[in-house]
């Protein structure tokens, strides 16, 4: 149950990230080929194993699927599920809602190099009543001081070296709302981590591409 739940919530995600960064309504028209525009029937509009069905590929024009949407959908209903099994109610909605706004908000990144404003402004929306109902609003108010402060060093610091800019502003909100929600320990965690993984990235594609 917890991973249809999640594959279904999966499967609209997959809309907001193709239509919000190109100013489409997420409500309508129903779902389509982004290719043909073609209008996918509702038995086919299964997540997951639609794409499974279909070879990845669309049932008018042929063309290839990105494999981003069964992926997005599989990543989703496996957070639901461990979630759900393994913490509070509460505490499981507050995590999904959450990791489903930065799923949303990494993958529009990494499509367009853009941070939505609006989903981060969500984002927030949803941690300031988390933090209220944990009772620990300076610690949470620290995290996001750190956070912050060490971002903000690190653009500092590479603009006078290089004279570019090396972060987008919306990194800095991002980084302002995680570290509300995470605490100081976390967020420098959550900094270090994306960091390493970032730099492996980087060596894939200086292997791949000669970067």
């Amino acid at each position: 149950l917890y991973f249809t739940c999640g594959i279904i919530v999966g499967s609209f995600l997959n809309v907001i990230i193709y239509r919000l960064p190109i100013s489409l309504s997420i409500i309508s028209p129903r779902s389509h080929c982004t290719q043909c525009k073609k209008e996918i029937p509702f038995y086919l509009n299964i997540p997951i194993f639609s794409y499974i069905l279909l070879r990845g590929k669309c049932f008018n024009c042929k063309k290839n699927i990105s494999l981003q949407y069964p992926l997005v959908e599989l990543l989703i209903g496996i957070i639901f599920l461990y979630t759900f099994n393994n913490s509070e109610i509460s505490e499981s909605l507050f995590f999904c809602i959450i990791s489903c706004l930065l799923i949303c908000i990494a993958i529009i990144d990494y499509n367009h190099f853009i941070i939505s404003l609006s989903l981060s402004s969500i984002l927030l929306l949803i941690i300031i009543p988390y933090i209220f109902l944990n009772n620990s609003i300076t610690y949470h108010l620290f995290g996001m001081m750190i956070g912050f402060s060490y971002l903000s060093l690190i653009f500092i610091l590479t603009w006078l070296v290089s004279k570019q800019q090396p972060l987008g502003y919306g990194d800095l909100i991002l980084i302002i709302i995680l570290g509300l929600w995470l605490g100081p320990l976390k967020i420098l965690f959550t900094i270090f981590l994306s960091a390493i993984l970032g730099l492996f990235y980087w060596v894939v594609l200086t292997i791949l591409k000669g970067y």
